[in-house]
């Protein structure tokens, strides 16, 4: 939709690939991306303050009710801790796992570096907005936009989701 800044069109012209990550859920799950999208669609929801935390959190929302239980469609929330002082990180983490219900551990994946990498990758301009990218299955960003959750903008992104996911179903029936 033209209503979403950074949209499809600017995520290919540049033909960016998220950065080799590795991280944790906060439910304990070891993650590796790119590599661990393999076969899917991967969306992520990165926050760089604190501030964005709520606007994340309605992204996050929508994507649980969207994708619960979905083996094509790997979701995370990604808040971007590298800035956050070491001696408190803990205590950060701490109060944002009190906030996230228990289903939704596994999609929590707080990140401790690579923020100038991200930021880049995000098209990063506000601290208070969330970021979110739409991810093929070998870490190309093929479509994202920032802020607040909307109706339009959430469903340019399922759209987006159902027209990567589409040529990986019908190559499975060949």
């Amino acid at each position: 939709m033209a209503l979403l800044g950074g949209g499809l069109a600017g995520a290919q012209s540049q033909s960016s690939r998220i950065p080799v990550t590795h991280g944790t859920t906060l439910s304990g799950t070891q993650v590796t991306l790119p590599d661990d999208l393999r076969g899917r669609v991967g969306v992520l929801v990165l926050g760089f303050s604190k501030s964005s935390g709520d606007v994340c959190k309605g992204w996050g929302q929508r994507l649980a009710a969207s994708y619960p239980a979905s083996s094509g469609v790997m979701y995370y929330q990604m808040p971007v801790l590298e800035s956050v002082p070491k001696l408190i990180r803990g205590m950060v983490v701490k109060s944002i796992r009190s906030g996230v219900p228990e289903s939704e551990l596994v999609h929590f994946m707080p990140m401790f570096a690579g923020e100038s990498e991200w930021r880049k990758i995000a098209r990063y301009a506000n601290a208070d907005d969330a970021y979110v990218l739409v991810v093929d299955g070998d870490g190309q960003v093929r479509w994202q936009t920032s802020g607040k959750v909307t109706d339009a903008g959430f469903g340019a992104l399922k759209e987006q989701v159902a027209a990567l996911r589409a040529p990986t179903s019908s190559s499975a029936t060949k």
